[in-house]
């Protein structure tokens, strides 16, 4: 009896910690996210720290404008004026940043902290965000206040891209008009932002996990190999291990895409297209981590770019580049799509996909 006793009021005083943590997790003033999709992650989600050093007595330089376009301008710069890396990230409101399962939406704040994961200094870093909501480009404001961006532009453009009703989401034209006002927007922001940075590195806003040293695995590539001009790696959600389908390579024993497709045969070669392309999730297995597989289309989860292909006018194509003539659209290749192409006939345009374990991990819901 004694020793039931005992374990009575062990379970009982497990259970008031539990509780205890739990209370606290859940009423602490917190601006990130918290989880309970996991036991670990009820207990954990503290922040990661920031191991770099910070600046010490640092000139900070502030400035916010209307630009001529009626854009919204914002920057910050923190002493350093020649950043290495531009991080670039389109945010459409607060529910663009999404969040996972038994989890509270996720913010900005999550965001900055999936950022001080990757262990970059971020002296090093230009961080560039485009929004359409007038709260959230304040909120973004203060956030990043908090951290030691070299530079970090904000921009603010009221929402006219084109609007669907839902049922229409699926619809073919949909998605191009859809994609095209996408490429449009990360244009705009790539082309205001880009100084004299020699790494571009794209991130979708609802983006929460990195595999470890995935970033630096990238430049490193870069710097490796004159051809790689763009890398994105694996991005999986939940259980669908390929969640980022725009990024693939061609069967090139195919040749009824490898060649001119007459207008009518446009709606036939997108879905030959699409029976015989290959993903990443085939090419990728097997692979090492240390091996780039090359592509023909890339996705924008992550997606690094050599800056220098965007100085010699690499852009993501609004419209249909591949087939393109004078008198007809293309039949594939709008935003992410088409990069590939437009950047294969210039030295060092090649893309690729990281091999082996790296990967990035999309929110569970969104």
């Amino acid at each position: 009896m004694a020793m039931r006793g005992n374990s009575n009021r062990l379970a009982a005083i497990a259970s008031a910690i539990f509780i205890t943590l739990i209370l606290f997790y859940t009423t602490e003033p917190r601006k990130r996210s918290f989880s309970c999709k996991t036991f670990e992650s009820c207990l954990a989600g503290r922040p990661h720290s920031y191991q770099h050093a910070l600046p010490v007595e640092p000139t900070i330089y502030e400035n916010e404008q209307a630009l001529r376009d009626g854009t919204r301008y914002f920057t910050r710069e923190i002493n350093r004026p020649d950043p290495e890396i531009l991080i670039l990230v389109l945010n459409k409101d607060e529910e663009s940043w999404s969040r996972d399962f038994r989890s509270t939406d996720r913010s900005i704040y999550d965001f900055l902290d999936l950022l001080i994961s990757t262990n970059l200094d971020l002296m090093t870093v230009s961080l560039s965000l485009m929004t359409s909501s007038s709260d959230e480009y304040l909120e973004i404001k203060k956030a990043t206040a908090t951290l030691p961006f070299a530079r970090t532009n904000i921009y603010y453009q009221p929402d006219h891209g084109p609007s669907f009703p839902y049922e229409q989401r699926h619809d073919p034209a949909v998605q191009r008009q859809r994609r095209a006002a996408i490429a449009a927007l990360r244009n705009y922001l790539m082309l205001r932002s880009l100084r004299n940075e020699e790494h571009i590195v794209w991130v979708d806003a609802d983006v929460v996990e990195f595999s470890e040293g995935i970033i630096q695995t990238m430049i490193a590539h870069s710097a490796r190999r004159d051809d790689v001009g763009m890398i994105t790696a694996a991005c999986h959600q939940n259980e669908m291990e390929n969640y980022d389908k725009n990024a693939w390579t061609v069967d090139r024993n195919v040749s009824a895409i490898m060649g001119v497709v007459e207008q009518g045969d446009h709606a036939k070669a997108v879905q030959t297209l699409a029976d015989t392309r290959y993903f990443t999730d085939v090419l990728n297995n097997g692979t090492s981590d240390d091996e780039l597989l090359p592509l023909d289309s890339v996705g924008g989860t992550i997606l690094y770019i050599r800056a220098g292909l965007i100085r010699q006018g690499v852009t993501f194509p609004t419209f249909n580049v591949v087939g393109t003539t004078w008198s007809q659209d293309g039949w594939i290749g709008v935003e992410t799509e088409g990069i590939c192409y437009v950047a294969s006939s210039l030295k060092g345009g090649g893309c690729f996909l990281l091999g082996g374990r790296h990967h990035i991990r999309h929110a569970d819901l969104g």
